[in-house]
């Protein structure tokens, strides 16, 4: 089983996982990183912002064993969103799995994202919140 893209209901998902989950990562010698995307106008910005510049080079460096939350991670869920495609060639094309990556937002962004035919990441994920796809 392939568990390099986890995602999870936003609505169903308690934070207090990501902070247990994080500290448990950290104790195993697991960078964390974590991105709230709703703190920003677009994905882009997001991922682009100094701010982030940890964050976007974890995505890019697969040596190591990681772990990035993507929170509140609506903005890469529309088709027009190029962003999100790169993302997948970068996520899901490495032949290791050092990198773990935990998309949280809402089912109907989740939904877009992962369930339809056009979108980047088609049935590339694992969820971990039950939910019903529309």
């Amino acid at each position: 089983m392939d568990l390099r893209i986890i995602s999870a209901d936003s609505s169903l998902m308690d934070h207090r996982f990501i902070n247990e989950a994080s500290k448990l990562a950290k104790a195993k010698e697991i960078d964390v990183q974590y991105l709230d995307f709703s703190r920003y106008n677009s994905a882009e910005e997001a991922l682009t912002s100094h701010d982030n510049a940890d964050f976007r080079n974890a995505i890019e460096d697969g040596t190591k064993p990681r772990l990035l939350w993507f929170d509140n991670c609506d903005s890469l869920a529309p088709l027009s969103c190029a962003l999100t495609y790169s993302l997948r060639s970068v996520l899901t094309t490495r032949l290791t799995n050092n990198v773990q990556s935990v998309f949280i937002a809402k089912k109907t962004s989740l939904n877009l994202m992962f369930n339809n035919h056009d979108a980047a990441f088609y049935q590339s994920n694992s969820p971990i919140t039950e939910h019903q796809w529309l």
